[in-house]
């Protein structure tokens, strides 16, 4: 029997800081906590507010980060 505490689910809310890590792995590359902060002040990510805490799916972040900044290549004619 698979004990479900240890099981990954696609649809965690987790922190700020903690959906950074999420959403991009590589430390060095990481967007810092204000940029991602000023990202959630302009509407580009979404978020859950509870009372004074924020809340954000790291699923739903990154599929507003891929509509919001990606850039599809050129097709060469």
């Amino acid at each position: 029997m698979v004990s479900t505490m240890h099981m990954h689910t696609n649809k965690q809310l987790v922190g700020a800081i903690e959906c950074i890590a999420i959403v991009f792995p590589c430390e060095t590359s990481r967007p810092a906590l204000r940029t991602y902060r000023k990202w959630q002040a302009n509407g580009w990510i979404p978020h859950l507010k509870v009372g004074h805490l924020t809340y954000f799916d790291p699923d739903q972040v990154r599929a507003a980060l891929d509509r919001r900044f990606k850039i599809n290549a050129v097709e060469v004619r």
